[in-house]
């Protein structure tokens, strides 16, 4: 199967400074790619790159199998994009803009126009200038316009930037459906940690341009379960963590009137009987789940739950 994005190697300098650094990675069709990193990791100049925005030092990127430098019409013609921020004609209605964006593509994208503004649910102002919209509508109209090429990879900047919480939903319903029903790849590029954890089955974390980790989400949330922990409060702590281990061989953190319990929580029933057969009170039980936030800033700043990641 032909990768619909492949990096060998990619690395670019400006001003002798390698903003991305030895890059390599592929996605295919239907996937969901959530590209992470802080600021002044090279998110934004990879995208750049891959959408021919600006060149390659070294290294090459194909689009669904073209050569972006060799064969930049074929690469570029595959994929959507709104990087940054949508540029948009604000003079023009949001109809309009589609309109005259969908004239690049030909007959087949002007086709597309009405059921795209049904999707993004744009209908009640779609006729309005462009100017009188707010961040969250320009977002949608931006993303519209990415979708009228129909293309192969999407890529999209911050795409819930500016969204209530029934757009982000909105949106999130989009992209899985266009990933599962078209087949379509997707890259998002956010600061949003727990909506990416929602829809992403990759994720790649980028520092000082380098990729740090490159990780299939099915693989992170595997790992996140075997390592769930339970809070319990009870009365006697210390013999309660010791009769834990000697029981069941658990490393058990005592904290104050608390035991941190390095379990699943479908072996908690288990664990409770056992300690109330012991005479241990309990008298409240709390789960601890990681998440993917916090996985992120343990890998970046070089904690002991990297192998999480």
């Amino acid at each position: 199967m032909i990768p619909v994005l492949k990096l060998n190697n990619v690395t670019k300098i400006y001003n002798k400074n390698k903003v991305v650094d030895n890059l390599s990675l592929m996605l295919f069709e239907g996937e969901i790619f959530g590209f992470i990193g802080p600021n002044g990791a090279g998110k934004s100049t990879t995208i750049k790159m891959i959408c021919g925005l600006t060149s390659i030092s070294s290294g090459s990127i194909f689009i669904n199998g073209y050569d972006i430098d060799k064969n930049f019409t074929k690469a570029i013609s595959h994929i959507g994009a709104v990087v940054e921020y949508p540029q948009l004609y604000p003079y023009l209605s949001g109809k309009a803009n589609l309109k005259l964006f969908a004239s690049f593509y030909g007959e087949s994208a002007k086709k597309r126009i009405p059921n795209i503004i049904k999707i993004l649910k744009m209908d009640n102002y779609i006729n309005k200038k462009v100017s009188t919209y707010s961040l969250g509508m320009k977002q949608r109209l931006g993303i519209a316009q990415a979708l009228l090429n129909k293309p192969k990879l999407l890529i999209l900047d911050e795409p819930t930037n500016g969204l209530d919480p029934d757009g982000i939903r909105d949106i999130r319903n989009l992209l899985l459906n266009l990933a599962k029903r078209e087949k379509m790849t997707i890259i998002i590029s956010s600061h949003n940690l727990a909506e990416l954890e929602q829809i992403c089955n990759q994720i790649a974390v980028l520092r000082s341009g380098k990729l740090l980790s490159f990780r299939n989400m099915a693989d992170i949330n595997e790992q996140i379960e075997n390592n769930q922990r339970v809070c319990m409060y009870v009365n006697y702590p210390n013999y309660a963590g010791q009769l834990l281990q000697q029981k069941y061989n658990l490393k058990v953190k005592v904290a104050g009137n608390t035991i941190i319990v390095p379990i699943k929580e479908k072996h908690l029933a288990s664990i409770v009987t056992f300690l109330t057969y012991k005479h241990i009170k309990i008298y409240k039980t709390t789960k601890i789940n990681k998440s993917l936030e916090q996985i992120y800033f343990e890998l970046l700043h070089g904690s002991s739950s990297n192998d999480l990641f």
